[in-house]
This record gives C-alpha cells, structure tokens and sequence, in this order.
C-alpha cells in the first residue's frame, strides 16, 4: 500500500526533533486549547452565540473585532446571501431533479465505491454524488456568492515575501454533492474530522513547512491564515479527498434547519489542528500510527487520543434557507448523528477556491468531467448524472460560470 512508503516511525521523530522538548511543546499548546475549551464552554452555558455571524449586506463593513474573530475561531456565517424565492424555487428544482431521475436506485447499484467516510464510526451518510444541477450551478456561480467569497479569501495573508498563493478577488468553482436528509433519519452523522489530508498533514513536505512553527516551539507566532505553502501541498491518490485549496469548505442551507436536525457540528478553534499535530508524537501512542489517522481516510478526531477538544465540539445556530455557513480547512468538523425535526434539512457544498495553480490545474481537470456529466476527479467515479434530464449543460451557463468553470469558449 501506499502507506507502507512512510516510516511513520521516522517521520514522527524527525518532527519531534524540530523542537527543544516536544512533550513541554504539547503541555503549551494544551494549555491554550484548555483555555479556548473553558471560553467556548462559558458561553454555551449562558447561551450567547459562539460562531461569528453577519449578514450579507454588511460583510464589507471594515470591523477588525469581527474579522479577529473569525480568525480565532476559525469560521463564520454569512446569512441571506440568497432570497427566500430563488432557495424556494432551487430546492423545488433539486428534489424534482432526484426523484425525476431515480437517484436512489442509482445510488443502491453503486454503493461502495466512495470510501472516503468508511472508517468514521458514523454511518454512510445522505450525502449525494450529484454535482451538475441547476439548484448547486445557479448557487456555485452567482454574484453574491462570488461577493462573499472574495471577502472570505481577504480573510488570509495570500501575498508573502517569496511570491503570491493567490489572487483573492478571483474565484474558480470546486463542484461539490449536496445533502439531504429525511425526518426521522439516523444513517447520516458524521464523526469529527477534517478534510483535505489526513497523514498528509504530518508527512508532506509543505505541510510540514506550513506547520513548522507548531513543531519547533513557536504555536503563538503560528497563523492558520498565512496561505504560504497551502497551494503546494500534494495528497495521496484516493476517492473524496479534495485537490484543491480551499480558503473555506462550506454549505449554503436550502431548508430550514438547526440543532438537532442532524446539522454541522464545528470546534470553532482555528489553531485546533496544533493539538492533533503534536499530541500525535506522544509516547502513548503506537510508533506506527497518528492517532488513527489514516491515507486517503478524512484525518480521524477521536475520544481515544482528542478527548479535551471534543468538548468544543458545538452545533451550529440555526439556519434559514439561504443563509450560508464558512469553516477553515483546519477547523473539525462532524455531522449530527440524528435528524429529529420535522422536515427535510438540505444542502448545496460549496467552498471558497481561489485562483492559483493548483485550484485552476484541478479546474481544468474538472471542466472535463462537466462537459460529460460525470463525477469531478475528486469523487469517487459514480457517474450517475450522465444521462439524467435537467442537467446543466455547456449551454446553459452564464458567462461567469463559464469563467469560473474555466471553460474557454
């Protein structure tokens, strides 16, 4: 296997190496995870809102307080960046578009083939491959989407001393599934974790240059939103595991939903990941592994090696069709085991991907995959769209979606 390339072994002691004392270099940076915990722990207790959140109309409004705290906890909501008629009349066109086209015997005929999720303790979620849509096209590629992209991209350093990672004020389109689950549903919940790269974190070599003040003693100078070297890391070969870089994964909601509906679950600490990365050098933990992380799995966050983050891991407010909600590719995530409310609760994907080559080199890729029907190269091959009615074709795009699609005419 792929795996059998890293001597785990190894590679841990070369990055305990970078620092003086690498468990006193643990003990820190617990310590400013406890104090995190115990903040996030006090306001859940007096109900006052954790996750920063503005409207759409505001989001350029120069508020240093917010953006710091967006920094900090490393995610956002950005409400009614869409009206209440177009969700309305999207969400109409999605589930028209499902059942028209016989998703789920589709979907009987060729489970198995995504892997992605199979290790988290969850079930297999009601996550649908369907990528070419009107509802995820119309939403992917309109002007407010754009506008708050921009804005989030603005959240990062993006230009350092050596060349620029990306352009903020462009944007490429990353095709991601959307959800939706029934009432009553308990197939879905995701555990914790995080995306784009899971072994990878510790064994790349950019990733290691990104987190090099983590290792070496220096977590406080350490910035989650300097975007040097985020455009250079490379991830192992696997079905869902993303080939972009993405500023921000998010979802725009398509119904209402809140707690209990079966909907995200964030720890909102942006520098979480410093936890992950060194308490994986730790004795306790077999020479041979990273907390259970493993290649071409989502990076696992489990009760075993993260029990202290785990009690920041909080549901997002509630949602209103066409409110939209942002986390940074560092910060865990999970889905609610259960969906106890009363109606369907739907999402459209869709991240922030900025312009650099690594995103435009994967866009290309993808362009191709569009023209087909087929799935994006970052999921598995199910294909299913191919033939299906109502798919957005070629001709129907606007001129900013071909842009974003980077299909050249």
């Amino acid at each position: 296997s792929m795996f059998s390339e890293i001597d785990i072994e190894k590679l841990k002691s070369k990055l305990k190496d970078y620092s003086k004392d690498y468990k006193e270099n643990f003990n820190q940076i617990e310590k400013y995870i406890k104090s995190e915990i115990d903040e996030i722990s006090k306001l859940k207790a007096s109900k006052k809102s954790i996750i920063p959140e503005i409207s759409f109309n505001q989001i350029n409004q120069r508020n240093t307080k917010f953006v710091e705290s967006i920094k900090k906890r490393g995610c956002v909501i950005v409400r009614d960046v869409f009206e209440n008629l177009t969700i309305e009349r999207l969400n109409n066109d999605l589930e028209k578009y499902i059942e028209e086209n016989n998703y789920y015997d589709d979907q009987k005929k060729k489970s198995g083939l995504d892997k992605y999720f199979s290790d988290l303790k969850s079930s297999k979620p009601q996550i649908m491959g369907l990528y070419w849509s009107k509802a995820q096209m119309e939403i992917r590629h309109s002007e407010n989407m754009l506008k708050v992209k921009k804005w989030l991209n603005n959240l990062w350093i993006y230009k350092n001393d050596e060349y620029e990672v990306f352009d903020p004020s462009k944007e490429l389109s990353y095709a991601d599934r959307v959800r939706r689950r029934e009432p009553g549903d308990n197939t879905l919940g995701l555990s914790p974790h995080c995306d784009a790269g899971s072994v990878e974190r510790w064994s790349d070599d950019y990733y290691q240059k990104i987190y090099k003040d983590i290792f070496s003693d220096n977590f406080l100078k350490f910035n989650p939103f300097d975007a040097k070297y985020r455009d250079k890391t490379s991830e192992f070969e696997s079905p869902a595991v993303a080939h972009v870089f993405r500023t921000f994964q998010g979802w725009t909601a398509l119904t209402e939903q809140g707690p209990n509906d079966g909907t995200l679950q964030l720890i909102p600490i942006a520098k979480a990941m410093a936890y992950i990365l060194t308490r994986a050098l730790l004795d306790d933990v077999p020479k041979d592994e990273l907390c259970g992380s493993k290649l071409g799995k989502a990076l696992s966050v489990n009760k075993e090696y993260h029990s202290l983050l785990l009690e920041g891991l909080i549901s997002i407010p509630n949602m209103k069709p066409g409110d939209t909600v942002w986390w940074h590719p560092d910060v865990v995530h999970a889905v609610e085991d259960k969906h106890l409310g009363k109606n369907y609760s739907n999402v459209v994907y869709v991240g922030s991907t900025p312009y650099c080559k690594k995103n435009l080199d994967y866009v290309r890729k993808q362009a191709k995959k569009f023209l087909k029907g087929e799935s994006p190269p970052d999921f598995a091959a199910e294909d299913f769209e191919t033939n299906y009615k109502g798919r957005i074709k070629i001709e129907n795009l606007t001129p900013l979606a071909k842009k974003l699609l980077a299909i050249e005419n």
